[in-house]
């Protein structure tokens, strides 16, 4: 049975379909104020431990939101002065293995991992690595962090450490910072259009700008390709093979069945992974105007060959039809204009974002 913890939580939270990607808000401020608190302990379980201070029965006013911003992911945070933690098991348990550049607008954390001890003010930034366990103690807050996954700045895997929290105070950082707080308040209103634009240069500031300033340690190569990036690599090259499944990925990716099982659960498992990422790869194509195939002929290459089963199955995901998205005119009209404040989002995990990009 669901606990009500967790009932709370999806009752507070938003998916948006917006001018600006996707985007998920979350909020407490319309539960009463004895709810608040378990209610954001429940959004933020899957990934983080959050712990109760004396104070939370009396009302605990938290926002956050995220965006999806080409290849990466921006969070932020406006909560109350708390701690939390990012254990051992839960960095096992979700496989998330995303650098995060994060600035605070205000307040201050301290974040402490077995190796080290950071103290960060507004206005300085730092990075650090959802595959390493650490500890944080935080005041009232205003925090932002920009999710960049492990591949896609290659140097940042070459010269950081998982297991430690690293200071960025020089001009570089400071300048990307400054973009990212600019950015969050131009986002609600940014024209779809513009989003990959900006994605794409957010991502080529973050490559000049946050690598520290100081050489890796001798003991800080980088990390052999984690697990799971090498099992969804695989993914994504068979995508179109009807054998795909859990045998092929335990025979090519050299993992047992029980940890595929469990890499995979916060996605809901691989088999729905694997159909949401074809649904994915289908949907771009059908809205790329140089793509002259019929949807039928798209769906069938991705193994998709009911197609009564595939639009029911298109529809679920993406809240409108593959003949619809066809039929716009610039095959985008569907994210803009009025259609947005009604099209229907399907039902995410607070946390998939970070599965997506």
């Amino acid at each position: 049975m669901r606990s009500l913890q967790i009932e709370r939580a999806e009752a507070a939270t938003a998916h948006h379909k917006s001018h600006s990607g996707i985007r998920l808000t979350f909020s407490t401020d319309g539960l009463p104020p004895s709810q608040q608190f378990d209610a954001y302990q429940a959004h933020c379980a899957p990934v983080l431990d959050i712990a109760p201070t004396e104070h939370d029965q009396a009302g605990f006013s938290a926002n956050c939101d995220m965006w999806t911003l080409g290849g990466l992911v921006l969070r932020r945070i406006r909560v109350p002065a708390g701690s939390f933690a990012r254990s051992t098991a839960q960095v096992r348990r979700d496989n998330l293995d995303h650098w995060v550049f994060n600035v605070t607008i205000s307040g201050r954390q301290i974040a402490q991992t077995a190796e080290d001890r950071l103290a960060t003010d507004a206005g300085v930034p730092s990075i650090f690595s959802l595959a390493g366990a650490y500890t944080v103690q935080r005041t009232d807050i205003d925090w932002l962090g920009l999710f960049i996954p492990r591949g896609a700045i290659p140097a940042l895997d070459a010269g950081l450490r998982h297991d430690q929290h690293t200071l960025l105070d020089d001009a570089g950082a400071r300048v990307l910072a400054a973009h990212l707080i600019a950015l969050v308040s131009e986002l609600p209103a940014m024209a779809e259009e513009d989003v990959p634009r900006v994605g794409r240069a957010t991502q080529a500031m973050a490559a000049a700008c946050v690598m520290p300033s100081a050489p890796p340690a001798d003991d800080a190569a980088p990390r052999a390709l984690p697990r799971m990036v090498r099992v969804q690599n695989l993914i994504e090259r068979h995508l179109g093979v009807h054998t795909l499944g859990p045998a092929l990925i335990c025979r090519y990716a050299g993992v047992s069945r029980s940890n595929l099982y469990r890499m995979f659960e916060p996605h809901g498992g691989v088999v729905h992974y694997i159909r949401r990422r074809r649904l994915q790869r289908v949907h771009n194509l059908i809205a790329d105007p140089n793509c002259n195939r019929t949807i039928a002929s798209i769906a069938d290459g991705y193994c998709f060959s009911d197609l009564a089963a595939f639009g029911r199955a298109f529809r679920r995901e993406f809240g409108y039809s593959a003949s619809e998205l066809r039929r716009s005119g610039d095959r985008g009209s569907l994210l803009q204009g009025k259609r947005i404040s009604t099209m229907r989002v399907s039902p995410m995990h607070a946390w998939d974002m970070l599965y997506r990009v």
